[in-house]
């Protein structure tokens, strides 16, 4: 599969069965998924920071009974220098824990090599 559309849903055991799908940045989507989320991996560019979308579906989120939220960090390979980097996370981090609550689960990814994220930071997620 090079392109994937819809949900797709992966078989993990005799009676486990884990769905994953993207959720678009419309409104009417993020309730949707919102409602039957177990588990959101909110994915956020670190070099672009927090869009208001992103405000929205945590809004969203609480008002529909807040699944586990955990955070991934993406795009830290375009930082320049180890001094902005460290600042950038730490301010990512302080917003994510402000919004979210503080101690909740944070995933960097420094970038794409080769068309995939490196595989120690993958193995991290599970």
């Amino acid at each position: 599969l090079t392109t994937i559309t819809g949900p797709v849903t992966v078989v993990t055991g005799k009676n486990k069965r884990i769905t994953l799908m993207e959720c678009p940045n419309d409104t009417s989507s993020m309730l949707d998924c919102a409602k039957i989320a177990d588990l959101v991996l909110l994915c956020v560019d670190a070099k672009f920071g927090f869009e208001m979308e992103t405000f929205e579906f945590l809004n969203i989120l609480q008002t529909t009974g807040f699944p586990k939220v955990m955070g991934v960090f993406t795009h830290l390979d375009e930082f320049h220098t180890t001094k902005n980097l460290r600042k950038t996370k730490k301010l990512l981090k302080h917003r994510f824990w402000t919004e979210i609550y503080e101690g909740a689960k944070m995933f960097y990814f420094s970038g794409i090599v080769n068309g995939k994220y490196l595989k120690h930071e993958v193995k991290q997620l599970t």
